[in-house]
């Protein structure tokens, strides 16, 4: 049982979850790795539905979210409880870890609503694989008098639950019957569930699975951990290519506290090895001692197997009970000496990832190379097993000693702890040393020789791309390498590739020694990378005044070709007035931005304009007003937006919104006042920031009343300005904000209102202040004395008696039975034309079902047909249409076309995409358009894969080649399906 000192360390992370896409077809060897659905759930998202399987992998943080989740439910009264289900059947009162026995004799009497959470499936089968059976059968009893009203949420680890076998156990005993209603189905909060339920199945189960942490969460989960500086920590995972122990919470508590202890992030293959064997230790004790074994022979057990499934090329391990899958490597047959137990024990623990059932993997491919490396360094006894040995690595082809490639992820983890291989391997191919492994760890005069001989491979006309990889660098940058980097930066100065080459090193490593180098490249260097490597490096090892005096002599020589390069500055540059001066000077000179290109200087700004002070921000948003007023202009309703500095309109928002925030004076100035009224909607292209912003804007303003007063006004005034440019006739308060505002008024501003209807200066706006009373006192119900004080108001003001009285005796305008009878025809032709087009789509359904056999076999390997283009067209209309080209869900069709044209589009889109083969742009496909035959493969193959379970054991080699040919061509990023087929 977790003791009470892990629940004190819950931290909120707002986890999200994926619904996994289960079928009929679903049994307890599919994959469920593969099922995730793209859309992110919650946990209110969870709670609202009746039956949830919750799964995840250890030390993902399941059992403090689903126990926390129940905490919540209770802190807002709802009836909850949260049950370890490995205590249900040997003492289920005792088994309530939130909530007690007694809440919950008296709930089930109720009948009323509860939530009962239940962790966990694989728990409850340490001791007798029967145990988790027995537990939901007498749990089911027992609920029997509040099933129809209880949400009840079962969590696991995916690899100990049968997709088939478990879930027909929890639908069993857990049964439930949807309402028979269309009516909306609201939940605790009051919100409409019925969107919420899409992936739900009929019987209310959904299968989800917790999602690793990313972005925000793993600063959240650092900072809670005591790392107090994120940006430090943050580069320090990517240096030491740490982040995969960034996404499971037991992980990173490992990762934060090393780092709060001593300030750095361990070497790679310190990682490597603490991480192993911290996952093999079983970190619940309850688990430990139901199974005990030593880590020694488990780690022994674990290096054997990772040089098996290495040599025998099988990523995939079969557990002891899942004989009868005849896939993956029969780890029982590796540990022959080993009973079941034991292998089991060994397979359960964080080290291996659950695989389809019956097998695992292991967590990282590194991880496995790594023990396999050990393993094969453990069989060096004599001058004999190193010959055999060496063998799997090397070997003679056509007179030419070569590196095996099936064995070369090994090389660089076995060269760490062999020098014969590692002597060897230099000679041969030293880059392997880069892609693997961690070289910082071989002696200096050995990574320099290596990095010598790297250059020279590098000078060479051809030469191989992984020694330029990104996470190559971070392995072998450090400062004992100085001495050797300067000299070849001189030697190789005039060799643009490897001088950014070796300045990722200096930045990477932090080589401080070479300030002096990184400090003249970066003056002087003029290709974009290059150079964004020297400011990267100088930013690293440089002294602020360095930085400044590159900073100053760039901007004196207007030297900004690429935009990336002053925007390498924004993320450390200080807020004082210099520095901020030199920025708002950059953002004026700076080369115009391309409209469709990634700006890497419009996407710095705003992190450096949340760090500004108050009085810096004034002066920030007078000049950007004065650029956003810059002719030429973007004409636009009332509102002129310079078209060069459009792309800083956020940017002017933003400003004005942390004045706005704080309150500040300067908000009431008239360049805030210009931004709050004119930028409003410019171009989603250059609009960075802009809706945020303008969210927080719109519930501020009418918080302060003199802002609103001031900012409505300033709206009158340029409003009229602009009418005046066009001779147009006197304002009318209709006109005021007609496109858009931020000020509003309610009934506390009618006294306002009335005072102003005699204290303005300007008749046209006592006019506008009468109609904005008299708007108040119309849409407030009319009151007697309000009526009273509105012909006080304009008291000894002819012309205004007569605008009011002309306001509560209005004359029909001389064109409203024209108006009227235009809008009658209006009326008329937009039902002709929507009765038309139901009358067209009621034709074309007749039709399609005329024509099923062309919709599944249109004959035509090289195109589509019209019936099968109009189907698709029909479907992709329901999707997101920034999401993905394809789509998969061809039931939607069924309600308008029936099952028929349905099935037959499905066989179709399932047949098309294997007798079109798509043109790669390395084949000379253009890289900016997508064909249509292309986009409706894509959406055969995500039918395909939703529909069929393993559809890939079904597929030949050229159909895989093919299928991996489309899935390169989707829409923002590959095809959820490509994990499958590789």
């Amino acid at each position: 049982m977790t003791n009470s000192a892990d629940l004190n360390e819950f931290i909120p992370l707002k986890r999200s979850f994926r619904a996994l896409r289960l079928s009929d077809d679903t049994n307890d060897d599919t994959d469920l790795k593969g099922l995730r659905g793209e859309d992110r759930l919650t946990w209110d998202d969870l709670l609202v539905g009746p039956r949830v399987v919750l799964l995840s992998e250890a030390g993902s943080g399941k059992t403090m979210e689903t126990r926390n989740a129940c905490r919540v439910l209770r802190g807002e009264g709802r009836v909850a409880f949260f049950i370890r289900i490995e205590h249900v059947v040997e003492s289920f009162e005792e088994a309530f870890e939130e909530g007690t026995f007694e809440e919950f004799e008296t709930w089930t009497a109720s009948g009323g609503e509860g939530w009962l959470l239940l962790d966990s499936v694989d728990e409850a089968r340490l001791k007798d694989p029967r145990d988790f059976e027995l537990a939901i059968r007498k749990l089911g009893r027992k609920l029997t008098p509040v099933l129809p009203h209880a949400h009840i949420l079962v969590t696991g680890r995916t690899v100990a639950w049968r997709p088939k076998t478990d879930m027909m156990l929890v639908r069993q005993h857990f049964p439930y019957a949807p309402p028979k209603t269309d009516a909306p189905t609201l939940d605790g909060k009051g919100a409409d569930t019925n969107a919420k339920q899409e992936m739900v199945a009929t019987d209310g189960f959904r299968v989800v699975a917790l999602d690793d942490l990313h972005g925000e969460q793993v600063d959240q989960f650092a900072i809670a951990k005591g790392v107090t500086d994120l940006a430090p920590f943050r580069l320090a995972l990517d240096r030491k290519d740490a982040w995969t122990l960034a996404t499971r919470p037991l992980d990173l508590a490992e990762v934060c506290e090393y780092w709060v202890a001593h300030g750095q992030i361990a070497s790679r293959y310190d990682l490597m090895k603490a991480s192993i064997d911290r996952r093999l230790e079983e970190i619940d004790q309850n688990r430990a001692d139901a199974r005990p074994i030593t880590v020694e022979k488990l780690r022994k057990g674990a290096k054997l197997v990772a040089a098996a499934a290495t040599l025998a090329q099988q990523s995939g391990l079969r557990v002891p009970d899942g004989s009868a899958n005849a896939k993956g490597l029969p780890v029982k047959q590796v540990l022959a000496d080993w009973d079941d137990t034991a292998v089991g024990t060994l397979l359960s623990r964080p080290i291996f990832d659950e695989g389809i059932y019956g097998t695992v993997r292991f967590h990282h491919r590194s991880v496995r190379d790594f023990l396999a490396a050990e393993w094969l360094k453990d069989q060096i006894v004599n001058q004999a097993s190193r010959i055999r040995i060496e063998a799997l690595f090397f070997r003679e082809q056509y007179g030419l000693e070569v590196v095996v490639p099936t064995t070369r992820p090994i090389l660089p983890w076995l060269c760490l702890i062999d020098d014969r291989i590692l002597a060897r391997t230099m000679r041969l191919a030293p880059e392997i040393l880069f892609e693997g492994g961690d070289a910082s760890q071989l002696p200096a005069e050995t990574r320099a020789e290596i990095l010598r001989q790297t250059c020279e491979q590098l000078a060479q006309p051809a030469h191989g791309r992984s020694m330029l990889d990104y996470m190559a660098v971070q392995r072998f940058a450090h400062e004992d390498l100085s001495a050797e980097i300067r000299t070849l930066l001189t030697r190789y100065v005039d060799d643009e590739e490897i001088v950014a080459f070796l300045l990722r090193m200096v930045w990477l490593g932090e080589l401080k020694e070479l300030a002096a180098e990184a400090k003249a490249l970066a003056l002087s260097l003029t290709a974009e990378y290059p150079r964004l490597a020297a400011i990267r490096a100088l930013l690293a090892v440089g002294a602020p005044e360095d930085v400044r005096e590159v900073r100053d002599a760039m901007l004196a020589a207007l030297d900004f070709k690429y935009r990336s390069w002053p925007a390498e500055f924004i993320e450390t540059l200080p807020v004082d007035d210099d520095a901020s001066a030199w920025l708002m000077k950059v953002v004026e000179v700076a080369t115009g931005r391309k409209q469709f290109d990634l700006d890497p200087l419009a996407h710095a700004l705003p992190h450096y304009v949340e760090r500004l002070p108050p009085k810096q921000l004034r002066s920030w948003v007078k000049a950007l007003q004065n650029l956003l007023a810059m002719p030429p202009v973007i004409e636009s309703r009332y509102r002129d937006i310079s078209k060069k500095y459009a792309w800083l309109a956020g940017m002017g928002v933003q400003c004005v919104a942390r004045l706005l925030m704080a309150h500040h004076p300067a908000t009431l100035d008239p360049p805030a006042l210009w931004i709050l009224r004119n930028v409003r909607e410019v171009d989603g292209t250059y609009a960075e920031n802009l809706r945020a912003a303008r969210t927080t804007i719109g519930e501020l303003v009418p918080l302060w009343r003199e802002l609103n007063h001031t900012l409505f006004w300033y709206d009158v005034a340029e409003t009229r300005a602009h009418r005046e440019i066009t001779n147009k006739a006197t304002l009318d308060l209709l006109e005021v904000g007609l496109f858009g505002r931020d000020w509003t008024f309610g009934p506390d501003d009618f006294p306002m209102a009335c005072n102003e209807i005699s204290s303005r200066p300007l008749f046209d706006d006592r006019l506008i202040a009468l109609s904005l009373a008299f708007e108040l006192y119309r849409v407030n119900g009319r009151p007697e004395t309000w009526r009273k004080r509105l012909h006080l108001a304009v008291t000894g003001d002819a012309a205004l008696k007569k605008a009011l009285h002309d306001r509560f005796h209005p004359r029909p305008h001389p064109q409203a039975g024209k108006w009227r009878r235009q809008q009658a025809r209006r009326n008329a032709q937009q039902e002709a034309r929507v009765a038309k087009q139901e009358a067209s789509r009621n034709r074309a359904v007749a039709i399609l079902k005329t024509r099923v056999p062309g919709i599944r076999d249109f004959g035509n390997a090289e195109a589509i047909s019209v019936d099968q283009s109009y189907l698709h067209s029909r479907l992709r209309e329901e999707r997101d249409p920034l999401s993905r080209w394809s789509v998969s869900n061809w039931r939607r069709l069924e309600p308008e076309f029936g099952t028929d044209v349905a099935e037959a589009f499905r066989d179709g889109a399932m047949g098309f995409w294997r007798r079109f083969s798509p043109v790669m742009p390395s084949q000379g496909a253009e890289n900016s358009s997508t064909p249509v035959t292309v986009i409706f493969g894509l959406t055969g193959l995500n039918i395909e894969a939703a529909e069929i379970s393993h559809w890939t054991d079904h597929l030949t080699p050229p159909e895989a080649n093919v299928a991996a040919k489309y899935g390169l061509r989707e829409l923002n990023g590959f095809s959820t399906w490509f994990p499958d087929l590789y």
